[in-house]
């Protein structure tokens, strides 16, 4: 019997399975962030052999094949890179690494042309021609983009609330949700939170469920920064969808899109109203396993 690892290294979490090559699933672990854009090389290093040691626990199991998804990634990992993040951590003959909306590509379990929107605590979009070439949009980072992100719509409100409790623009109940959540007194305690030391993107994105609380509320604040970044990240797949052929099935996942139906139905608005015949659907099969169909693939080859 084979065994394959899947990985899903997300910006906030990783999740791995090990699954035999009938698809069944042997185990699962849920580790810390392995993003090395956001906890730095070696601290994803260290959460990266934290869980493989944790899904490996007990199973004895030898690994055909490896794959890994990873948000700080935009394209396939050269084999020098691979091998500095998992060398003497995961033992097995290959071992592959991509972004982590390819394997959300590989989830949704369709041949030809597929297009796969992921966000989480970041964003980007990826899509797959009929002739097997991939394309990406977005993707960034959280400096250069990463809209329609956690992140990005956490920040966003962080800033509407200083800026309505300081008068500068429409006051909103985000500044009382705001202090809530970092647990301050006023505004002026966010400076020692976010620059001393700086937040982790993760912990700015756990905001989010807040904004979205306080638009279902009325917020008009709240209810403003959904719409622009369900247009930002919409923005993104239509000129995504614009290259793959009309009625590209779109897959959906991260825990934005998941979890937040407010924003998740603005978006998918959004792009229909420019590609109608593209049906979006959260994808059935979570990354992880993704990252097993891939590994498989990779074990072929």
């Amino acid at each position: 019997m084979k065994y394959y690892l899947g990985i899903d290294g997300g910006g906030t979490k990783t999740v791995a399975i090990i699954c035999d090559e009938n698809g069944k699933l042997v185990s699962r672990y849920v580790g810390k962030s392995i993003n090395y854009n956001s906890v730095g090389t070696d601290t994803a290093r260290a959460n990266l052999k934290e869980t493989v040691d944790g899904v490996l626990e007990g199973k004895d199991v030898t690994l055909s094949s490896a794959f890994i998804g990873m948000p700080a990634l935009s394209s396939r990992a050269d084999d020098s890179f691979t091998k500095e993040l998992c060398g003497g951590i995961i033992d097995c003959p290959k071992i592959a690494m991509d972004s982590d909306v390819y394997i959300g590509l590989e989830a949704m379990k369709i041949d030809g042309a597929a297009a796969m929107v992921v966000s989480g605590t970041g964003s980007m979009a990826v899509g797959r021609l009929e002739d097997g070439n991939v394309i990406f949009k977005g993707g960034w980072g959280y400096i250069l983009g990463d809209e329609g992100s956690g992140y990005a719509l956490a920040l966003d409100a962080v800033k509407a609330a200083i800026c309505g409790a300081e008068g500068s623009a429409e006051k909103t109940a985000l500044t009382q949700r705001v202090l809530e959540h970092f647990d301050v007194d006023n505004v002026y305690g966010l400076i020692d939170i976010f620059y001393d030391p700086p937040i982790s993107n993760s912990e700015v994105a756990k905001l989010a469920p807040a904004l979205f609380e306080c638009a279902k509320d009325g917020d008009r604040v709240a209810n403003a920064i959904i719409d622009r970044h369900a247009q930002l990240l919409a923005d993104t797949v239509c000129a995504l969808l614009a290259e793959l052929p009309c009625g590209t099935p779109l897959g959906m996942w991260g825990g934005i899109l998941v979890n937040c139906e407010i924003f998740r139905e603005k978006f998918v608005s959004l792009v229909n109203s420019k590609f109608p015949s593209t049906k979006a659907e959260i994808i059935k099969y979570p990354p992880e396993y993704g990252a097993v169909f891939a590994a498989i693939k990779e074990d072929t080859i």
